[in-house]
């Protein structure tokens, strides 16, 4: 990791030379200068060369950051994900960074190490998830494969080419801002500058564009069979056990049921919700409010040979908490202080409600 964020340090400011030196050449004027000026410009109104200058230095270091990544990191974490794999049917999370997870080969609950551990199943029909998570020679944690992911590296492309758009437009307007408010006897055009960047590079814009897209599209594609690839192999190797597994589960449990487990965890999330209204003249004002809720890990010894987990979440003013709060010594505490039964009901969805003593009494 550290050589990496070395290189980082070295290639953003060497990076950002070139660029300078490139444009200075393209536009026919000295960048350099032009960026000296613009600073030392002074900050009045919105549109000041200052403003336009800070603009070009951090959407610079964003597209370079998102660049750096994209090119160098990413291609590093496919070869570790290809080569320092594991995977399992999912189980439960344990304490936040560490996520047990059921292996047949050892025919029980292994723990992993896990940054950003995935959360137990909701509902008796997503139990036993396949799953699949690497780690780094130099990391002892694991984490998912979802940073790798189509959709997330097609969002991150499609970033990259947005804020590499607005470093040209920036530095072109720049450019021009400089000609005209210094009185240099120079000439600026798109035409001009497509014409010395094909006299310099010897390639067409658009040529130069479509090789750089090229190899974002083949990053992304490796990616992404990679990561299938992995997924495929998980699911061929432990598929039979998940459909054996959840089989005998739902032979067990219907909507309905009363089962019993314990808490064997608990912990704090914090979720979203995004409120929409429309005001005046049509007008649609959107607000997002947070609040906190309570994650329960039940397990059921009982139902199957082997334990089942699920999660179950309340928001933070229900009543049921006080009850489920007992086992625990303290109001931060993960792990309760005793293990208690509870009473449970399957609901239509095959998710679980407590099944307290007013639901009891109305039975």
């Amino acid at each position: 990791m550290i050589y990496f964020i070395l290189i980082y340090l070295i290639l953003l400011p060497v990076s950002g030379y070139y660029l300078l030196k490139l444009f200075s050449k393209l536009t026919g004027i000295n960048m350099f200068s032009a960026m000296a000026w613009a600073f030392s410009a002074p900050s009045s109104g919105r549109d000041s060369v200052r403003v336009l200058f800070y603009g070009v230095i951090f959407s610079y270091i964003l597209a370079f950051t998102l660049l750096f990544v994209f090119l160098i990191s990413i291609p590093k974490e496919i070869h570790y994900m290809n080569k320092y794999h594991a995977g399992g049917l999912l189980g439960y999370n344990d304490a936040g960074l560490k996520s047990m997870v059921y292996d047949p080969s050892e025919g029980d609950y292994v723990d992993y190490k896990m940054v950003m551990t995935p959360l137990p199943a909701g509902k008796f029909t997503e139990t036993f998830e396949v799953i699949l998570f690497y780690k780094t020679p130099s990391s002892e944690y694991y984490q998912a494969t979802g940073m790798m992911s189509l959709p997330v590296n097609i969002t991150v492309a499609f970033f990259i080419l947005c804020i590499l758009s607005a470093v040209y437009g920036m530095l072109y307007k720049l450019a021009e801002d400089y000609i005209d408010k210094n009185n240099v006897k120079k000439k600026l055009s798109y035409r001009i500058i497509v014409n010395r960047f094909k006299k310099i590079t010897g390639l067409h814009p658009w040529k130069a564009l479509t090789i750089f897209l090229s190899l974002l599209v083949l990053i992304i594609a490796i990616s992404a069979i990679s990561v299938k690839r992995l997924i495929n192999h998980y699911t061929e190797l432990y598929g039979s056990h998940q459909k054996t597994f959840r089989s005998a589960l739902l032979k067990k449990v219907s909507p309905g049921d009363a089962v019993t487990g314990h808490v064997i965890r608990r912990f704090w999330t914090q979720e979203s919700e995004t409120e929409t209204t429309e005001g005046a003249r049509g007008k649609v004002h959107q607000k997002t409010k947070y609040h906190t809720v309570l994650h329960y890990i039940v397990e059921f010894r009982d139902l199957i040979q082997i334990p089942v987990y699920l999660d179950l979440v309340y928001d933070i003013m229900s009543d049921d908490i006080a009850m489920l709060d007992k086992p625990f010594p303290d109001a931060t505490a993960t792990v309760p202080k005793y293990f208690k039964e509870y009473p449970f009901i399957v609901n239509p969805d095959y998710s679980i409600s407590l099944r307290s003593h007013e639901k009891k009494s109305q039975e």
